[in-house]
């Protein structure tokens, strides 16, 4: 196929699609490029892409552009960042939207103790009640952790009660978090920080997912990979993701493009490629 990037930069090449599995395209980041950017992702040989929301006042611009992009699946919450703000009324919208509404996940939600933008009991809190949200609307969750692994999957197994499923969403642990995700059953997606050369925790963690929960994402407008690095991150470089996870699996870019294909049509119920 042929890859579509910015002139400057080659994408790596593949006869297979891919999904980037978490990507925020929305107009606070890319603007008036937004419809550029998707079109140039799409261009690369991806077949879907997933856009989480971070804040419930997200929710309408997603809507609209589900609606406009039928490659485009979206998923609903409020990010560890803002849980301070998540109350009854915030709550009341997700619900609604997750009533009224195609929405493939509920998230990015989880607990960010590295940066506590917001204080741990209102993370805490604000977790749990998506969780039970997930378990209630029979939908993966989509999880941000920072330097709160314990206290995550202590919440995921106290109100998933082994009926949620999910995935960690650009993963930065090391090989000994992996049991305790394998026990949830949880997906990991990995993002450009794998590519970093100072990431050997993850890379060292990277041949040890069963390749049947292995997920790639780019996280753009966010950490760009090392071939694009202080670029700003686009869907379309998840290839370089991709790339390096079948360099650290010894197997081939095709190989990773389609399991981390198939593992996210699987976990977020998104259509068979077209």
């Amino acid at each position: 196929m042929t890859s579509s990037a910015p002139k400057e930069i080659v994408l790596p090449s593949s006869t297979k699609g891919i999904i980037d599995s978490h990507a925020h395209v929305v107009r606070e980041f890319f603007k008036e490029e937004q419809d550029e950017v998707i079109q140039r992702a799409f261009d690369s040989g991806m077949s879907h892409m997933v856009n989480p929301g971070v804040t419930i006042n997200d929710i309408p611009e997603l809507l609209e552009l589900q609606q406009k992009h039928k490659k485009i699946s979206i998923a609903v919450g409020q990010h560890p960042h803002d849980a301070k703000d998540f109350d009854a009324t915030m709550k009341d919208r997700l619900q609604e939207t997750l009533d009224k509404h195609d929405v493939v996940a509920v998230g990015e939600c989880g607990l960010d103790f590295h940066y506590n933008n917001s204080d741990h009991a209102s993370q805490l809190s604000a977790f749990r009640e998506q969780i039970k949200l997930a378990r209630q609307y029979n939908k993966p969750v989509i999880v941000h952790c920072r330097d709160a692994w314990e206290e995550a999957f202590q919440c995921l197994t106290e109100e998933g009660k082994g009926e949620v499923r999910g995935v960690f969403h650009c993963f930065t642990g090391g090989p000994e978090l992996l049991p305790a995700i394998e026990k949830l059953g949880f997906y990991v997606s990995f993002s450009g920080i794998v590519t970093f050369s100072s990431a050997k925790n993850i890379q060292a963690a990277a041949p040890l997912v069963p390749i049947d929960k292995v997920l790639v994402e780019t996280d753009c407008p966010f950490l760009a990979p090392q071939k694009v690095r202080g670029k700003r991150n686009e869907p379309a470089y998840v290839w370089f993701v991709a790339e390096k996870i079948a360099a650290l699996r010894n197997t081939t870019l095709d190989d990773i493009a389609m399991h981390a294909s198939n593992n996210a049509r699987s976990l977020f119920s998104l259509p068979d490629a077209s």
